[in-house]
């Protein structure tokens, strides 16, 4: 399997997830515990359910949580909604 760098870059991204098992995002079913059992299996590139911006600023635990990631997921993107790209830009 081949590894993932730490800090991927956008020119590099596409050439860092070819070949690899990557799981798309799925609502009520991407949670940690099924991601972590996923990596089990070969899984290289996960992402997050969508996650509101608005509710990860007020600190919804819900939407928190859905940002975390194990260490075993070499490779893990997180989904933002907003309709106002300062609130995007805070939330990350």
């Amino acid at each position: 399997t081949t590894s993932i760098p730490e800090n991927i870059n956008k020119s590099n991204f596409q050439s860092c997830i070819t070949n690899q098992m990557i799981l798309a995002p799925l609502t009520r079913g991407g949670n940690l515990p099924f991601r972590r059992l996923c990596t089990d299996f070969g899984l290289q590139v996960s992402v997050s359910e969508m996650i509101y911006a608005r509710s990860l600023l007020r600190g919804d635990p819900v939407e928190q949580a859905r940002t975390r990631r194990c260490s075993q997921e070499p490779c893990f993107g997180v989904q933002l909604a907003t309709n106002n790209v300062q609130e995007g830009a805070d939330a990350i």
